[in-house]
């Protein structure tokens, strides 16, 4: 009886204390690796255009994004972002002296992740995979042989990345992670006119720093029972 009257007594504040929901708010940036996959629909009566055979090669811009981070558990997080990024790529023209031609769309992206992580003695690395819901802010076009129009405004990608999180002893947790962005070629494809259509693909590179929210946080001792 007074091991039960004890064990109540201890799992009051428990009780009263809700789980913590929101984690921590964040803020990271760095390098982004783009470029663009050039898909042609092909019809046998019409010769393919010669520029659409071009080289793409991969272009280097900068992304920055705030995150919020929710879900209080020890291995599994949700982490939601607001990201500026640069994608489009460098169309390498052959018919003119193998010219460069910059394609240079910007994006402002809603990026939702679960995330894992594991424990580690050093640190705490993790994975996460999630989708993502970009706007297109420009377009950012250099002249092209070919009427480009413009870019899908709404564009829906996937990602999946790891990180590490480096430990200390405060509530400011600095971390590094890279970020795999494709256009799969089963969606709607970043841009589309005529018989072409292209694919974004892009690689970040990102630090930044997760400001911890510590309320909430307090553990209940374990009941003797």
């Amino acid at each position: 009886m007074r091991r039960t009257a004890l064990f109540l007594l201890l799992a009051i504040p428990c009780l009263k204390a809700p789980a913590q929901f929101f984690q921590s708010i964040g803020v990271n940036g760095g390098l982004t690796m783009a470029r663009e996959i050039w898909k042609v629909d092909q019809n046998p009566n019409i010769p393919t255009p010669y520029y659409y055979n071009d080289p793409q090669k991969w272009k280097y811009s900068w992304n920055a994004a705030v995150t919020f981070e929710f879900i209080n558990s020890d291995m599994w997080r949700w982490d939601s972002e607001i990201q500026y990024n640069n994608k489009g790529g460098v169309d390498v023209d052959k018919t003119h002296n193998n010219k460069k031609l910059g394609m240079n769309p910007t994006h402002l992206c809603w990026n939702n992740y679960l995330k894992y992580r594991f424990d580690a003695y050093r640190g705490v690395p993790y994975i996460f995979a999630g989708p993502r819901i970009e706007y297109v802010l420009t377009n950012g076009l250099s002249t092209f042989p070919v009427n480009r129009g413009n870019y899908n405004k709404l564009q829906l990608t996937p990602a999946v990345g790891a990180g590490w999180e480096f430990i200390t002893y405060g509530i400011i947790k600095p971390f590094v992670e890279a970020v795999y962005n494709p256009d799969p070629t089963s969606l709607v494809p970043s841009y589309h006119v005529l018989d072409l259509r292209m694919y974004n693909q892009a690689i970040e590179f990102r630090v930044g720093l997760r400001f911890e929210i510590r309320s909430g946080k307090e553990t209940c001792p374990k009941a003797l029972i």
